[in-house]
């Protein structure tokens, strides 16, 4: 890792190259190992270390958006002469850039001893275990086992500058059986010991060794359990379709009618959580905005939305640090996903469906309609059929058609047990759902 005097340099180079213009600077750093396995077998490992340096530059109320893989003299001489012909060439901003407030603050070490400089043979330990747990129950695994080590830090001409450097691992595994369908898992968290890998990976044996789909079902409303897997990916299209603060100004985002209103039943609270103890904390996002606990849905009511730096200024509103890139000026993002468990255990929450589909994963998703916040997608790595609260057979796949906004209406049950899925860099920390009424639209060739 290159530490926080690498960058405090970077900002005086910047300060000397760019004299006369305002300037906000995000570099980030990332050191990722990963070994990929397939057919039970090791096949790569692989070692990355990219730098990227990305921000904006001011000059004249002129705005330059840039990005640059190389930080040497020579590089910042180019990206000066790039800056300067995209200013040349610009028009003037139709609203005052506002730096952000002086601030520098003691750095931020948020890495792991034993995740520093990990030998490739921990990750062939790891493998190892999976491996076994499939040769054991005659299944073949596939996936991967990385860690990464990273470092941000925001510079600019206000007098702001915050170093953070962080460390995680994840993994993703399917296990496949002799008619190649099978089931899958994930995980992000701080250490390897934290992503669970045993249990995560036995706790899929069952459905991979069940998942040999011979029968259908007829497309309707059903009543489902969704995993964790699924409840991360719905509501990361929820956060995608909904939550951006410059769609909500302009009147494009369902939050127009359904923020501040009771949405989804008491039980239910999701939120932004850098403090949460199973979450890789960023403490300030890409423009130095502080990070803190951030309600989304609160008790079921629908709190508040994100509004990134660059919209804040636009619209007169506060940023609520959730700025993704200065490349993408008006995007903005939940970091630190949780959704809180429920008032259920696992098993009780099953024992609530007589008769039902359990939906493990999901492939992909559209949303059909922003204003309403509708999706669309597949069921993948299993779609079950439970019987008095069991999980008995599989079934082929199917597409669904759902509104978010009816899903919450019809959310009856969440699992005390929550679990920390990949996402992005961080987990998507989700529980087991029990929802009524889900839309099945049409059958799946396989």
């Amino acid at each position: 890792m290159r530490t926080d005097q690498f960058y405090r340099n970077l900002m005086r180079l910047l300060h000397d190259t760019f004299p006369g213009y305002e300037f906000l600077v995000t570099a980030t750093s990332t050191k990722r190992d990963l070994t990929r396995f397939a057919n039970s077998e090791i096949h790569q490992n692989i070692s990355q270390e990219t730098l990227r340096m990305e921000g904006v530059f001011i000059k004249d109320n002129k705005m330059a958006v840039v990005s640059s893989g190389d930080v040497s003299m020579e590089g910042l001489k180019k990206l000066k002469e790039q800056v300067d012909e995209i200013l040349e060439n610009t028009e003037e901003l139709n609203f005052k850039f506002k730096m952000p407030p002086l601030r520098m603050e003691y750095p931020y070490y948020m890495d792991e001893e034993d995740m520093l400089n990990v030998h490739p043979l921990k990750r062939r330990e790891l493998f190892e275990l999976i491996r076994s747990i499939a040769d054991e129950n005659n299944l073949k695994a596939f996936g991967y086992v990385a860690n990464t080590e990273s470092e941000v830090s925001v510079m600019s001409t206000s007098g702001l500058y915050l170093y953070h450097s962080a460390t995680y691992a994840d993994f993703n595994t399917v296990l496949l059986n002799e008619n190649m369908t099978g089931s899958y898992t994930s995980a992000t968290a701080k250490n390897f010991e934290q992503l669970q890998i045993e249990d995560k990976v036995r706790e899929i044996v069952t459905l991979a060794r069940k998942n040999v789909p011979e029968e259908e079902i007829d497309p309707g409303q059903y009543t489902v359990i969704l995993g964790p897997e699924a409840v991360a990916d719905i509501f990361s299209y929820f956060v995608y379709g909904a939550l951006n603060g410059f769609a909500y100004e302009t009147k494009t985002s369902s939050a127009v009618k359904y923020l501040g209103k009771k949405i989804g039943p008491n039980f239910l609270t999701f939120k932004d959580d850098p403090e949460d103890d199973r979450q890789i904390k960023y403490p300030f996002d890409s423009v130095g905005t502080k990070r803190t606990t951030f309600p989304v849905i609160e008790n079921g009511e629908f709190k508040n939305i994100l509004y990134s730096y660059q919209t804040a200024l636009l619209f007169g509103k506060e940023p609520t640090g959730h700025t993704v890139s200065m490349l993408q000026p008006y995007m903005a993002f939940v970091m630190n996903p949780v959704i809180n468990g429920g008032n259920m255990t696992k098993e009780v929450l099953f024992s609530k469906v007589d008769r039902g589909i359990y939906i493990h994963r999901i492939h992909y998703m559209n949303i059909v309609d922003p204003a309403k916040l509708s999706l669309t997608g597949m069921t993948r790595d299993g779609l079950f059929i439970v019987e008095n609260g069991e999980i008995t057979k599989a079934v082929k796949n199917m597409r669904f058609n759902v509104n978010f906004y009816k899903l919450l209406e019809n959310l009856k049950g969440l699992s005390k047990e929550t679990y920390n899925p990949a996402g992005y860099s961080t987990p998507f920390i989700a529980p087991y759902a029990l929802v009524e009424s889900f839309n099945f639209t049409s059958k799946s060739d396989h």
